[in-house]
């Protein structure tokens, strides 16, 4: 198993464990009928954190791939798209795949509202 594949796999049981399910929405889906389910961490930022446009109230969402692989999400995640945590909608400010070996291993949501 290469190293990508294993912290892949490392996330999802964490997830699995520990995550939450939230919904991912297109931007152009403004009803939420297309909306799909996966489970992911979501945590705010600390007061430390607040710098570079991060403002109080903004969270960090760690999805899988594998995760988003299964809701059938269509297309990558962009800048507006909507995430659905707990009720609450909020909009994606920053999508950042991170690569292990060319490889994506997780994708870091930056999100607001």
């Amino acid at each position: 198993m290469s190293l990508a594949a294993q912290e892949i796999s490392k996330l999802d049981r964490q997830v699995a464990r520990k995550g939450q399910t939230i919904q991912l929405r297109k931007a152009a889906a403004k009803d939420g009928s297309q909306d799909k389910g996966l489970r992911a961490f979501v945590r705010g930022y600390k007061p430390d954190e607040l710098a570079g446009g991060v403002q109080q109230g903004d969270s960090t969402v760690i999805v899988s791939p594998t995760e988003l692989a299964k809701s059938g999400f269509a297309g990558p995640i962009v800048r507006l798209d909507r995430v659905v945590v707990a009720g609450r909608v909020r909009s994606i400010e920053v999508a950042n795949p991170v690569m292990l070996n060319d490889q994506v291993v997780r994708i870091e949501l930056w999100v607001r509202g």
